[in-house]
């Protein structure tokens, strides 16, 4: 019996489940081979970030702001200043973005507004904090370990999201091998 025929033969729900899976596990391989680019990508940028040299920081000034791009977003964003070298060096940081907490119609994540706005009330003018600047354009800072919400490496956010298509692609792998018909199997067996 061909394939196509031996598929042919299966209940209807059995190939609708097969054919289901075959998608959702491409999808979910793609998924996984693109995290993978992006874990990488980013545990090098953080490898990079983590060998400029370090400084204390000082803040000039924190606020809550609204995302230029979409104002149904905010985040935080600070002005810093540091010595290097003798020279007093302005330099700007921010966080990610969280949704406006009066425009979320549904909450997929725990809001984040009120912990920005807590974490920006604790740091006011003259709060130090722990910096790394680009040796090459003094002026670019990037935050390695911080505890400001949103903020920092996401090289662990990658690899959660690695591991999430991984495993959905091995399920799904599987799943699609116990519905398979059997003559398929001995076929590819030979």
């Amino acid at each position: 019996m061909t394939d196509a025929g031996a598929i042919q033969n299966l209940p209807t729900w059995r190939r609708i489940v097969l054919t289901l899976a075959g998608f959702l596990c491409l999808f979910f391989g793609l998924c996984a081979v693109v995290m993978l680019v992006a874990t990488a990508a980013m545990a090098w940028q953080d490898r990079v970030h983590g060998q400029w040299p370090a400084a204390t920081a000082q803040v000039e000034q924190c606020s809550l702001d609204p995302y230029e791009p979409d104002p149904k977003y905010y985040l935080i964003n600070c002005s810093i200043s540091y010595t290097v070298r003798g020279e007093q060096i302005v330099s700007h940081i921010h966080s990610r973005t969280t949704p406006d907490p009066r425009s979320i119609i549904w909450e997929s994540q725990p809001p984040q507004f009120e912990r920005m706005q807590d974490w920006v009330d604790a740091h006011p003018k003259g709060t130090p904090i722990a910096v790394h600047y680009d040796p090459a354009s003094r002026s670019k800072a990037v935050l390695i370990v911080t505890d400001m919400p949103l903020a920092g490496s996401q090289t662990s956010f990658c690899l959660r999201m690695l591991e999430i298509a991984a495993v959905s692609f091995v399920v799904l792998l599987a799943i699609a091998r116990i519905l398979r018909p059997r003559s398929i199997a001995v076929n590819e067996g030979s």
